[in-house]
């Protein structure tokens, strides 16, 4: 009886990843290192391997004024993990048939510069367009949030790229948000819901969603960022509205069938591997990137990550395509405590930052130092 019991015990307090059991006990003590005020906004954390959840974590307020609580089920804004809802957002019109990856930007827009006619949609999936950052382009004195429409707007103003269209990497939120646009021009509808009806249902995600102005988010953690030992509530900026490079709300359990529905239907065909094997475009310190995801690559096995950061977010998440595992850390407050979490949650579970071929530094500010250009 004594012997049953233990191994209850065992049961519930460790499950096994990788051929190796974690103990979920030492990893709720790693993140409550880093994230130690439940009163404060704070974070959601979800393993899952081959498609069962292995761990859930959640500490802290989505709400400070409600005080609300943060589980795995609150919405966070994805901001670039967004990109790779994006990207198959686009994959699927390609697979449908009615886009092309080497379609040009001229076939989707008209009046614009000459410069800008000829990138085609994979230089923006990408981020090998040389298309100029819109938010160096917005007047320094708009208070209203721009749209992805904006974004069209404000590039057709300049005639020229930082350098010429897939000659270099160059990470875009332009890119991004010029390829909504282009989805819904294919499509012949919003690029919410196309997302929605097309990406999103089918597999099970009902609160998910494109954030829309109109939109109501169920469970929706708001954004903060710290001050003066307080956080300040920092929910919105001018630039949050756009959808194509950071629309998008998740929760933690809605990642990871997203995510799963990747490793097993996405990532399974044959010519999605072969984008992110030879067509993926080197960034630095070995990694490349297409279709949303930045790739580590060995002889035997891929792992795609990607970080988003936006007024009062923070995020990260982590596929091992080999292993059949991912990995989300989202959060509420826009410090950086979140590089130092991810990377001690990496190493508890037994797994290599992905980046340490790179200068010391955390995943998180690697990711920081390439989005920084």
């Amino acid at each position: 009886m004594i012997n049953l019991k233990l191994s209850f015990i065992l049961v519930c307090v460790t499950s096994v990843v990788m051929g190796q059991k974690i103990d979920k006990s030492k990893l709720d003590n790693t993140i409550s290192s880093y994230y130690k005020d439940q009163e404060a906004p704070g974070v959601a954390c979800e393993i899952s391997q081959n498609g069962h959840t292995v761990y859930r974590y959640a500490l802290g307020k989505a709400d400070l004024k409600e005080s609300r609580a943060i589980t795995t089920d609150t919405h966070f804004r994805m901001a670039s993990v967004s990109k790779q809802v994006t990207a198959q957002a686009i994959y699927t019109l390609v697979i449908q048939k009615r886009l092309k990856l080497d379609d040009p930007l001229a076939l989707f827009f008209e009046d614009l510069p000459v410069a800008l006619r000829s990138i085609t949609i994979e230089q923006l999936l990408q981020h090998t367009s040389g298309i100029w950052d819109y938010e160096e382009l917005i007047p320094t004195d708009r208070k209203n949030q721009v749209s992805d429409r904006d974004v069209l707007n404000y590039v057709k103003q300049t005639d020229r790229l930082y350098f010429s269209s897939g000659s270099q990497f160059r990470y875009s939120n332009t890119g991004y948000c010029l390829l909504s646009l282009i989805v819904e021009q294919a499509a012949k509808q919003s690029f919410a819901s196309f997302v929605k009806g097309q990406l999103f249902e089918p597999i099970g995600i009902a609160g998910g969603m494109v954030y829309e102005p109109t939109s109501t988010i169920v469970d929706r953690a708001y954004g903060y960022h710290p001050a003066a030992g307080d956080y300040r509530f920092a929910d919105q900026s001018v630039t949050s509205a756009t959808q194509g490079d950071g629309g998008v709300y998740f929760s933690a359990d809605e990642y990871h069938k997203w995510a799963n529905f990747l490793l097993k239907d996405r990532l399974q065909q044959a010519a999605m591997q072969q984008l992110l094997s030879q067509k993926a475009i080197l960034v630095k310190d070995e990694i490349s990137y297409h279709l949303g995801w930045f790739i580590s690559r060995s002889a035997e096995n891929m792992i795609l990550f990607h970080s988003g950061e936006s007024t009062g977010f923070h995020n990260v998440v982590y596929i091992d395509l080999q292993k059949g595992l991912v990995i989300s850390l989202f959060s509420n407050r826009d410090d950086f405590m979140i590089g130092e979490a991810f990377d001690a949650i990496l190493k508890t579970v037994g797994i290599r930052n992905p980046v340490v071929r790179g200068p010391q530094q955390t995943t998180f500010a690697w990711l920081n130092a390439v989005y920084a250009n």
